[in-house]
């Protein structure tokens, strides 16, 4: 019916509105980070390349169990 697509529809909505705070918060804290290592005066490409993509953990956790198994 209607009345449930929209229901679902709601619901994806709320879902994917809180996976975009997420991802706006690793982007502002990757901003930040880019800015503190320009700021250091490291060049583009270095160690940061690395490091970029592991703010909320989850990456690292991912390498590390990759590694150990």
């Amino acid at each position: 019916s209607r009345k449930q697509m929209i229901a679902d529809l709601t619901e994806t909505s709320r879902a994917l509105e809180a996976r975009k705070l997420k991802i706006d918060r690793v982007i502002e804290a990757l901003k930040s980070e880019e800015a503190a290592e320009n700021a250091e005066g490291e060049p583009d490409g270095q160690e940061g390349e690395g490091t970029s993509g592991s703010d909320d953990g989850s990456e690292d956790l991912m390498e590390d169990s990759d590694e150990s198994s």
